[in-house]
């Protein structure tokens, strides 16, 4: 009986040889003539490794220690970065001017972009307000016509996790026509709401995961690709060769050792701890009209209308993120969580706002934002 993937992939991706790198084909001997490379290094800057051979085609050994951390035996693709992952995907599995997939509005803006880059379709499934949950009535009428359901949980940028009772409920209602796949990015934040074991229960899903937040290695460009064995033998066919270069791979070997980790979770326990204080420090500010609850490294503050938080923060010297852009984000800043110093700074200048606005100026400004 034909496996999901195998239904889903287009038979030009079917009949797709991989690129036989030399890697790839491997062998063994004394002398490596095989792939055009100089059989010895030059070497142009001090204390620099040897850089005349290629990498290895896939990057067994971190998959390997991925695993390991992941507690997965579930086969497992380095690749360069979470964005990577989701091209990738939407490559293997969807036809162009054909297929489409679903997304959960407001979400991670990647998706549709590699989706219309490739002219497939996007079916927007919005989350319901308030909280940004998701709409599982939604999301599995619109999988019917969708190849890939992407979820982001930790949501980028809403802030939230996406329960998991309810990713099992579109699990189930989706196994037999489309692949979900579920974009922990920022898991490290709710480690224990992974949802990577349950894809022995449903090869369906397929979890993207990136080593650029929590781990501190976003120049490093390192993500992976977790799923079933019947999904992942035709991603593989697309990955490029040679798809991480060898010093970006010893530092994510470095990263995924238990002092490596043990290094990443304390971070990450400093990061919520400071996240909480920098929300508690707001909570009491009358013109922020919600601060929604996190599970990542990042807080989604909605002002009041009139209040120009974004461009205030800007003159100050803070760069943060304005999703007015979108529609259920109106009036909403996106305010990245730094180091303690800086969260106390930026904490102090909200509150300077604050005080700068007296009642009449924002009655003023509300009234201008309703005309406007």
């Amino acid at each position: 009986m034909a496996s999901l993937a195998e239904k889903l992939a287009p038979e030009s991706i079917k009949k797709l040889i991989p690129y036989q790198s030399a890697r790839r084909i491997g062998g063994s001997g004394r002398l490596w003539l095989n792939a055009n490379e100089l059989e010895h290094p030059m070497f142009f800057a001090d204390h620099q490794s040897a850089l005349h051979r290629y990498p290895d085609f896939l990057p067994h050994d971190i998959a390997a220690a991925y695993q390991a951390y992941c507690d997965t035996t579930q086969p497992t693709i380095a690749v360069r970065g979470a964005d990577e992952a989701i091209d990738l995907l939407v490559r293997t599995f969807c036809q162009p001017g054909v297929d489409s997939i679903a997304i959960c509005t407001p979400t991670y803006a990647m998706y549709e972009f590699c989706a219309e880059s490739l002219s497939v379709n996007v079916i927007k499934c919005p989350l319901l307000a308030p909280d940004f949950s998701l709409d599982v009535d939604s999301v599995v009428a619109a999988a019917r016509q969708a190849n890939i359901v992407f979820l982001c949980s930790p949501n980028n940028p809403t802030g939230q996790l996406l329960k998991k009772e309810n990713i099992v409920s579109v699990l189930e209602q989706t196994q037999d026509h489309s692949l979900v796949v579920v974009d922990e990015a920022y898991i490290e934040f709710e480690l224990a709401e992974s949802v990577v074991d349950l894809i022995d229960q449903y090869p369906n899903l397929v979890v993207i995961r990136t080593l650029s937040k929590a781990f501190g290695l976003a120049a490093v460009r390192c993500g992976f690709i977790i799923a079933a064995t019947s999904v992942m033998e035709y991603v593989a066919k697309l990955v490029p060769p040679y798809p991480m270069p060898d010093s970006s791979a010893e530092i994510v070997l470095k990263a995924l050792t238990a002092e490596g980790l043990a290094q990443v979770a304390a971070n990450t326990q400093s990061l919520i701890r400071t996240r909480d204080a920098f929300i508690e420090r707001l909570s009491t500010i009358d013109w922020i009209d919600t601060i929604y609850p996190s599970s990542t490294n990042f807080v989604l503050i909605r002002t009041q209308p009139g209040i120009e938080l974004f461009e205030y923060l800007v003159k100050h010297g803070i760069v943060t993120r304005n999703q007015s852009h979108e529609p259920s984000l109106k009036h909403c800043v996106r305010i990245t969580i730094g180091s303690e110093k800086s969260m106390q700074e930026v904490s102090e200048i909200i509150c300077n706002f604050s005080d700068a606005l007296t009642p009449s100026n924002k009655n003023r400004d509300i009234t201008h934002e309703q005309n406007a």
